[in-house]
């Protein structure tokens, strides 16, 4: 069943862009059944009764309560080429990642101007990728955050990681394990921007508690490490049963 977004849930028509896809691009017509979501862990099963104007008029039929995921899991992603973020945030979703921070460094693209508009697009791209993934729940993206902001900002997270192509540093594989525990309280990934981090800004976030890591014997891309801290993470933090507890029950709705 087609999947559409509804994050005001009192409401009983579909977003402008939401419904130019379910009737002009899908079709849909009156009678059709449709399955909603709103971002935060509630979904609808729904029937299309016509359309007001432009928008798409539904009634819903039931409802179910999605548990949040079973895991913290945050990545601060230094600010990329806007083909490369966008990348990101989509392949980020689909993954389970909970928490993003872009963050802002010293060789960041610069990406000041326009980013509201970035902001907004990085928010239609987690709702195509959850609507694709079947999330329920939609990660929470963080405003752009200087990378001197970034410890402050993620304080509440027991686990900080820092993705490191410093020799000596500890390979991923090894220093999970030893911070398991934390890790399930909620563990966050940094993953420097293209040109990486500065000496000094690697130093400021070790003597933060960030723990320099090594994610590969290559070196990968931004994205690419990103990506794959939040694999790890989701394969390692999931879980006998996760499925089965992140599951709802149907009830009707009048």
């Amino acid at each position: 069943m087609e999947r559409y977004y509804l994050p005001r849930r009192d409401e009983n028509l579909l977003g402008p862009q939401e419904s130019d896809h379910a009737l002009r691009v899908m079709r849909r017509r009156a009678g059709d059944r449709i399955l909603l979501f709103d971002g935060a862990g509630t979904e609808w099963t729904a029937e299309i009764t016509g359309r007001s104007g432009r928008r798409l008029a539904f009634r819903k039929i039931a409802e179910r309560k999605v548990a949040p995921p079973p895991g913290k899991i945050g990545i601060a992603q230094g600010l990329l080429k806007s083909k490369a973020m966008d990348l990101f945030f989509q392949k980020a979703t689909e993954l389970g990642v909970t928490e993003i921070f872009p963050v802002l460094c010293a060789r960041s693209v610069e990406w000041r101007e326009g980013m509201e508009r970035k902001q907004a697009r990085w928010i239609e791209i987690t709702v195509a990728a959850a609507k694709q993934s079947q999330r329920a729940w939609l990660p929470t993206i963080h405003p752009p955050v200087e990378i001197g902001e970034l410890g402050r900002k993620t304080s509440s997270y027991p686990l900080r990681l820092l993705g490191s192509l410093q020799e000596g540093a500890p390979p991923l594989r090894a220093l999970f394990p030893l911070h398991r525990k934390e890790a399930q309280r909620g563990v966050l990934s940094l993953i420097g921007p293209e040109g990486d981090l500065t000496p000094a800004e690697r130093t400021a976030l070790e003597e933060e508690g960030f723990l320099p890591v090594s994610l590969s014997r290559t070196v990968l891309r931004s994205e690419t490490a990103a990506l794959f801290c939040a694999a790890v993470f989701l394969y390692e933090m999931a879980g006998e049963g996760a499925e089965e507890r992140e599951k709802g029950l149907w009830q009707e709705t009048f």
